[in-house]
């Protein structure tokens, strides 16, 4: 039996308007094993998504607090417009 680790993998081919995550558990598929991974979906009606290994995944989670507060702190301290001046 062989057996098959999920490597994360990006592909993109539309507008971002809707984000989804789902948790894909560890399967088997004609004689091969095929390790968790989590999918990450962008839009409503394309295909772009995200696919991370579980390692990966945790890797990301562990790094998003920290992104989001540089961020959060960042929209207070300096606002940015993104409206061209007249």
């Amino acid at each position: 039996m062989s057996q098959y680790q999920i490597r994360s993998s990006v592909t993109t081919d539309v507008t971002v308007d809707e984000v989804e995550a789902k948790y894909h558990p560890a399967y088997e598929f004609r004689g091969g094993d095929f390790s968790a991974s989590v999918r990450i979906r962008f839009g409503i009606l394309g295909s772009s998504s995200v696919t991370l290994s579980i390692a990966d995944a945790r890797t990301l989670a562990e790094q998003l607090p920290a992104i989001l507060a540089e961020h959060d702190t960042l929209t207070v301290s300096v606002p940015v417009s993104l409206v061209k001046a007249a």
